[in-house]
């Protein structure tokens, strides 16, 4: 059996044994540090099966999502019919008829005088919900507005009481008794 290159070259004189030492250490560690670094081998099915188990939680943490959102739309709904139930104002058939823009058609409600000046000072306002019109309070309604503001809600402006100093007519009253 023929002797490795470094032993010939040792015979021959062309290299001193400490020499031949040093290059064996060096492959030695060569060889230490590529067995412990193997390359993983990266198995496709495992990476497959990764990727898929991510889609699932994405799917399922978007389901959870979705849920919630739809409970808390219901816990929504549930508190604004509470609060119309408990704040609502007692409407009269025999009253007058307080007349409002509803989705491009004019609708009516009979209420008392005293809440019809209250609904056109804009301290009181109506809401829609489960297809009939309710009379609230302003504060309420600002409630439901913070709560779903989707819902459809009459509600004018606050009236002034102090007249602008600079107005040509204040001097003339507009008369307040005038319904339409």
């Amino acid at each position: 059996m023929g002797k490795s290159f470094q032993e010939q070259l040792l015979k021959l004189g062309l290299v001193e044994k400490k020499q031949v030492k040093e290059a064996k250490k060096e492959q030695h560690q060569k060889k230490k540090q590529q067995t412990g670094k193997k390359p993983v081998a990266v198995d496709e099915n495992v990476l497959l099966a990764r990727e898929a188990e991510e889609k699932k939680k994405a799917r399922v943490r978007e389901l959870n999502l979705e849920r919630e959102a739809k409970l808390q739309k219901k816990a929504d709904d549930a508190r604004v019919r509470q609060l119309v139930d408990e704040h609502k104002l007692a409407k009269d058939d025999k009253g007058v008829a307080y007349r409002f823009n509803f989705q491009g058609t004019i609708q009516r409600i009979f209420v008392t005088t005293e809440t019809a000046d209250k609904l056109s000072d804009g301290r009181l306002g109506i809401i829609s919900l489960a297809d009939k019109f309710e009379v609230i309070p302003r504060n309420i309604v600002e409630k439901i507005r913070a709560i779903n503001d989707t819902l459809f809600i009459t509600l004018n402006a606050p009236t002034g009481n102090d007249p602008d100093p600079d107005d040509p007519y204040a001097e003339f009253k507009i008369p307040d008794d005038l319904m339409w």
